[in-house]
């Protein structure tokens, strides 16, 4: 067979003959690669056509590879912790090239499907002014953290907002990404509940004695942190499902999907207590404050704020649950005064604030600020944590840097309110969009107190969520004038 194939021009060949084609040569070649030991080599051949069909998949429907952006965000704290290394953050690099790739080839094959005029937006223009920003600070970066900026600030967020903003266009492709998530908040659900009841394994034993376990085992109890990379990040992320899934819930017509809706939320509240992280509490209630403000619904308006009362008095005036360890620890939260932790925060941003005095462009990107520590009657150079997300900017890009990069989420918010508020007339999408957006304001106020919304998979789901929102108006025509959208009163 081999020798007629080969008798026969490349382009007279049937696509069953190159599939044999293709069959024959790779089993000679997992063969030969087995043979002669290499291992490597062989689980490439053996994955190859795997790769070939999904990379075809993709061509056809460009939008799923961002389902495999999503999936490898998600879990990529499990592969790092199981496989003992931290490289795995290239695959979502190379997963971002094969993305774009992908949509350039749909769209010489498709150019009615992907609207690339939605990739300039508010949230990638205004990005420029942070890559201008960055490009000043990298002479005063270090030269081992050079790349990392370039490769992080310059080339991997700008790319993945402007792919995000041209893809996620419709309605379809937020079901199904609710659905994928929710799937994952599952897997994410059940993990925990493994840690709670049959305790950790080998490799989560392993990353708690690097040290981690001084902030998750404590005496007030243990912090889960399922397959995320630590409990701040795990709690802050549920605390965003928790409020998306319930208030989208609230607007979708589907029964079984509803349910499923509800399920995630309750379930992702769960996890928020599991992880006893105190700033997890300020996403939905965050969330829900900015939904009160964009629904423009006086009822709502009145149940919220009668509901919010309540929840900070049952926190901060009662003693209710206190026999729970994980409410316990949430109360401490309506009492930061009287909070260690805090006050060690505050102080350590006292110490930043001196430090920057004298150094106002920070201390550069990548690096924290040095100081003398002490342990055990022993003093040695160390350096100040930065404990959450816009603390680290501030101390790496100094005064001017931080309000430059909250300036950019500032106009980004306000854009996204205004299309909520007055660019959409159709009331099921516009509650939709305003829970996505509630989600991401959630996750913005957890930054002064974690690093989560820099951590995968919140670095995602937050330009996603924008994504969606910023293209509410295309969604809307879109939407409205093809099949009509049941409202849910």
């Amino acid at each position: 067979m081999i020798h007629t194939l080969a008798q026969q021009p490349m382009h007279t060949l049937s696509p069953q003959m190159l599939i044999r084609l293709f069959m024959v040569t790779g089993i000679l070649a997992l063969a030969y690669a087995l043979i002669t030991q290499k291992l490597l080599f062989a689980l490439g051949i053996a994955i190859l056509p795997t790769a070939l069909l999904v990379s075809l998949y993709c061509i056809r429907r460009p939008r799923f590879g961002l389902i495999l952006y999503l999936f490898m965000s998600y879990y990529l704290t499990t592969f790092s912790r199981y496989t003992y290394t931290e490289k795995w953050s290239v695959v979502l690099d190379i997963l971002l090239v094969f993305i774009f790739i992908t949509i350039l080839i749909h769209t010489v094959i498709h150019k009615e499907n992907i609207r690339w005029l939605n990739g300039l937006n508010i949230l990638t223009g205004s990005y420029v002014v942070w890559m201008i920003f960055v490009l000043i600070q990298l002479r005063h970066t270090a030269s081992d953290e050079y790349i990392m900026a370039i490769r992080a600030w310059l080339v991997g967020i700008p790319i993945l907002y402007f792919l995000l903003s041209i893809s996620l266009d419709n309605l379809k492709a937020l079901r199904i990404g609710l659905i994928v998530l929710g799937v994952f908040t599952i897997t994410a659900f059940v993990k925990v509940l493994y840690q709670k009841y049959y305790w950790f394994d080998a490799a989560e034993v392993t990353w708690l004695m690097q040290g981690n376990w001084v902030t998750h085992i404590l005496s007030t109890g243990i912090r889960y942190f399922s397959i995320f990379s630590d409990a701040g990040n795990f709690g802050i992320h549920m605390g965003m499902a928790t409020i998306v899934y319930f208030l989208i819930a609230l607007q979708t017509p589907e029964k079984l999907l509803r349910l499923f809706y509800l399920f995630i939320s309750v379930i992702a509240a769960f996890c928020l207590f599991m992880s006893g992280t105190r700033a997890a509490i300020a996403v939905p209630i965050a969330g829900l404050a900015l939904f009160t403000l964009l629904s423009l619904k006086p009822k709502i308006m009145i149940t919220t704020a009668i509901g919010g009362v309540l929840f900070y008095a049952f926190f901060a005036f009662t003693t209710i649950g206190d026999d729970n360890p994980f409410i316990r620890r949430m109360r401490t939260a309506f009492a930061p005064t009287e909070d260690a932790s805090m006050n060690v925060r505050l102080k350590n941003r006292k110490q930043i604030s001196e430090y920057l005095k004298t150094h106002p462009w920070g201390v550069g990107l990548g690096r924290l600020v040095p100081r003398v520590v002490e342990q055990n009657g022993v003093y040695k150079d160390g350096f100040i944590p930065s404990d959450s997300h816009f603390v680290r900017i501030w101390m790496q890009t100094g005064t001017v840097g931080l309000l430059i990069y909250i300036a950019f989420y500032v106009i980004v918010l306000i854009r996204c309110c205004y299309i909520v508020m007055f660019r959409i007339r159709n009331q099921q999408i516009q509650l939709i969009l305003a829970a996505l957006l509630s989600g991401v304001f959630g996750m913005l106020v957890s930054g002064y107190a974690g690093e989560a919304m820099s951590l995968p998979p919140n670095n995602f789901l937050i330009p996603a969520m924008l994504a969606f929102v910023l293209n509410g108006p295309y969604i809307e025509k879109k939407e409205c004038t093809s099949t009509p959208i049941t409202i849910n009163t």
